[in-house]
């Protein structure tokens, strides 16, 4: 099936996620060329840019991201891991909704969640993973497997599901949640910083390559509706 990045554009207007992408990646110039061509993009250098400010500035990062995830910790009730690092152009993180086993096999329920720094979007899913911990080796590893990737509020993460987006939508005005069918889409010779691919989805672009544990999203048929929040994607009628 293809799954190259298209819409229907009588009714649907995600033209702002590609020219956001088109701002900060040169579409169609490869990593790696002769002169770094790539790194010369001045979009690239921008993106440099925001990112040293949001995210390597410890203080920015603290009153932007880290604030948020103590706040609705505390307000849920459930543990917040931040997973904002490096070139990823996006704050993100995950609530544990539950966990279970013994020694060295555990079972985890996640929430999700990202806001991008490359426009006004973010992304929420839920994840089941299991867990083999290692520690008795040279060098301590884990072996993570995913069970289930929910992208719409249903289920056990229903609840949770709503209050993200509901918290996402308070403290960040006016982001809209892009929709899993189109996150997934591919934007040919569109090629990311921080990873090495040859042609990236939209939400590697403005998210992060988490969802679905990387390439383990594309081995299972995710779960939910994949076309939750399309409604915030409509052409305004005259």
């Amino acid at each position: 099936m293809d799954n190259s990045f298209s819409f229907n554009y009588d009714e649907y207007d995600f033209w702002p996620l590609y020219h956001s992408i088109l701002r900060y990646y040169p579409i169609g110039i490869k990593k790696h060329q002769e002169f770094d061509i790539y790194r010369q993009y001045l979009g690239i250098q921008e993106l440099e840019k925001l990112l040293n400010e949001k995210i390597v500035d410890k203080k920015t990062y603290e009153k932007n991201w880290g604030a948020f995830l103590k706040r609705v910790s505390a307000e849920l009730g459930k543990s917040t891991q931040g997973t904002t690092f490096g070139f990823v152009p996006s704050y993100s993180g995950y609530l544990t909704l539950d966990s279970n086993g013994t020694g060295n096999r555990w079972n985890y329920k996640e929430l999700h969640f990202a806001v991008s720094h490359l426009g006004k979007y973010f992304q929420v899913y839920g994840l089941e993973k299991s867990v083999l911990s290692y520690e008795n080796d040279l060098i301590p590893y884990q072996i993570q497997n995913l069970k289930e990737i929910m992208v719409s509020p249903m289920g056990a993460y229903k609840d949770y599901f709503e209050k993200m987006e509901n918290y996402i939508t308070e403290e960040f005005k006016d982001y809209r949640l892009v929709p899993f069918s189109m996150g997934q889409t591919i934007i040919n010779g569109l090629q990311i910083l921080h990873l090495d691919k040859e042609n990236c989805s939209i939400n590697m672009a403005l998210f992060n390559d988490f969802l679905g544990m990387g390439e383990q999203v594309n081995e299972m048929e995710a779960q939910g509706d994949l076309t939750y929040g399309m409604e915030h994607w409509k052409k305004q009628r005259n």
